[in-house]
C-alpha cells in the first residue's frame, strides 16, 4: 500500500515538474480554458504511458512513451515549433532521468550492489525515487532563476535547434548503453556515478550556451533597431526638407499670381481677377493637411508623401482614425508609415509609366484595443516580399511589440497588413 502511495506521489511530482520546467523555458499559449486544466492533461498522459509500459513490459523503453506525451503537451499548450518541442521535452527527460539514475548508483555504491534489482530493498527503491525526484526539482528551481526569463527563441536557426538537441539525444542513447551493458560490479559504480554527473553538467551547459546565443541575438537586434531608428530620423527630416522646399516653391507661385491679380485689378478687369483667386483658393486648399489623426508625426508622414505620390501621378485615399493614444515612440511611427508608403509609391510608379491609374488605399485605425495599419496598391507585376525592401524594418518593430504583420502579392495588387 505504501509502495503504490508513494509511486502515485512519484508521478504527480514528474507532472508539476515537467509543467514548472516547460513554464521557464515556454511561452504560454492562448487557449485560456485549456490551461486551466494542463497539470490534470498531462497527468493523464504519463499515467496512461505508465500503464502501457507496465502492460507491454518494454521496462528501459519508458522514454520512447513518455517523450512523446510531453511533446504533445508542448504543442498543446505553449507557442513553439515541433522542433523546439523534440528539444525541450528531452532536454527535460534526459534531466529527471539522469537524476533517477544519479540517485540509483547512491544506492548500488552504499546500501547494496543488487539494490535496484533485489525485491527486498522496494519500498527502499522507491524513498530513493522520491529523493531523486526532489532533487530534480531543485535543479528546475536553479534553472528558473538562472534563466530569467529569456524565452525569445526567433534568433535561433534551424540548423542551431539540430545541434542543441543532439545532446539530449546523445545522451538519451548514451543511458540506453550503459542500461545495456550494466555491471553491478562495484568498481563500475563509480564510473556510473561519474558518467550521471558528467551528462548532468553537459545538458546545464546546453541551456547556458543556449542562453548566451539568445542574449547575443538580442543585443544585434536592438543594433539594428537602434540603426534603423537612425536612419528613419534621417528620412524624416529629408522629408520635412522636401516639404519646406516645395512649399517656398508654392509661396514664389503664390506671389506671383496675387502679383497679377494686382495688374488685373488696376486695370479693372475684374471677373479675370476673381477667376485667378477662385484657382489659387482652390490650389491652397489642396496643399494644406489632407490628413488628420490627432497625431503630430503620423500627420507630417502621412501628408508629405500624400504629396510626394501625388506629384508623381499616383492618387491616395485614407482612412483613418484617432492616433492620439499610439503606443509607438515617434521613430517607431516613421519607420512604419515611411516605409510601406514608399514602396507602394514605388510601385505605382510604375503602373503610372505604362499610362494606368494608380490608386494607394491607407487604412489606420484602432480596433479592438489594436491599431491596424493597411496599405494595398496596385503593381505591374507579382512583388517578391525581401528584406531589401523595408519590410525587415517593418518587421522588427512589430516584433517589438509582439504584433502580427502580413504580406500578400499577385499579379495585380500588392497588399500589406500590420496589427499591433
Amino acid at each position: 500500500m505504501e509502495s503504490l502511495i508513494v509511486s502515485w506521489f512519484i508521478i504527480v511530482i514528474e507532472t508539476w515538474g515537467s509543467m514548472y520546467f516547460f513554464d521557464t523555458f515556454l511561452e504560454q499559449r492562448k487557449t485560456e480554458q485549456l490551461w486551466k486544466y494542463r497539470y490534470g492533461i498531462l497527468f493523464l498522459l504519463i499515467v496512461t504511458a505508465v500503464r502501457i509500459n507496465r502492460w507491454l513490459g518494454i521496462g528501459m523503453w519508458k522514454p520512447c512513451l513518455i517523450i512523446p506525451v510531453l511533446m504533445v503537451c508542448c504543442m498543446l499548450f505553449y507557442r513553439i515549433r515541433w522542433k523546439q518541442g523534440i528539444f525541450f521535452s528531452c532536454l527535460n527527460y534526459c534531466l529527471m532521468l539522469l537524476t533517477d539514475f544519479l540517485l540509483m548508483q547512491v544506492g548500488n555504491i552504499w546500501i547494496s550492489q543488487d539494490f535496484v534489482r533485489n525485491t527486498e530493498y522496494v519500498f527502499q527503491f522507491l524513498l530513493l525515487s522520491l529523493l531523486a525526484k526532489m532533487t530534480w526539482l531543485c535543479l528546475l528551481f536553479t534553472l528558473r532563476k538562472i534563466w530569467d526569463g529569456k524565452n525569445d527563441y526567433r534568433g535561433l536557426s534551424n540548423r542551431e535547434w539540430v545541434k542543441l538537441s543532439m545532446i539530449p539525444l546523445f545522451t538519451m542513447m548514451a543511458l540506453c548503453v550503459i542500461l545495456f551493458g550494466y555491471s553491478s560490479e562495484k568498481r563500475m559504480q563509480g564510473v556510473y556515478l561519474f558518467l550521471a554527473v558528467g551528462l548532468i553538467m553537459v545538458n546545464l551547459i546546453v541551456i547556458g550556451l543556449m542562453q548566451g546565443i539568445i542574449e547575443k541575438e538580442e543585443l544585434l537586434r536592438e543594433s539594428a533597431l537602434a540603426g534603423q531608428k537612425k536612419e528613419s530620423q534621417f528620412a524624416h527630416y529629408r522629408d520635412m526638407q522636401a516639404v519646406y522646399e516645395r512649399q517656398g516653391r508654392k509661396m514664389h507661385d503664390y506671389k506671383n499670381q496675387i502679383r497679377t491679380m494686382q495688374v488685373l485689378l488696376k486695370k479693372g478687369d475684374t471677373q479675370a481677377a476673381a477667376a485667378l483667386a477662385e484657382r489659387l483658393t482652390e490650389s491652397i486648399s489642396v496643399e494644406m493637411a489632407v490628413v488628420s489623426t490627432n497625431h503630430p508625426v503620423v500627420d507630417a508622414v502621412l501628408n508629405q508623401k500624400f504629396h510626394a505620390a501625388r506629384e508623381q501621378g499616383v492618387s491616395m485615399t485614407f482612412r483613418v482614425g484617432d492616433m492620439g493614444g499610439i503606443r509607438l515612440n515617434e521613430e517607431e511611427t516613421v519607420i512604419l508609415l515611411s516605409n510601406l508608403l514608399d514602396n507602394a509609391i514605388h510601385e505605382c510608379v510604375k503602373v503610372v509609366r505604362q499610362g494606368r491609374n494608380a490608386v494607394i488605399h491607407v487604412k489606420l485605425v484602432q480596433e479592438g484595443g489594436k491599431l491596424i495599419f493597411s496599405v494595398r496598391n496596385p503593381v505591374v507585376e507579382k512583388v517578391q516580399a525581401t528584406e531589401g525592401t523595408g519590410l525587415s524594418n517593418v518587421k522588427a518593430v512589430v516584433d517589438k511589440y509582439g504584433g502580427d504583420f502580413a504580406v500578400s502579392c499577385d499579379a495585380e495588387k500588392f497588399q500589406a497588413v500590420v496589427m499591433l
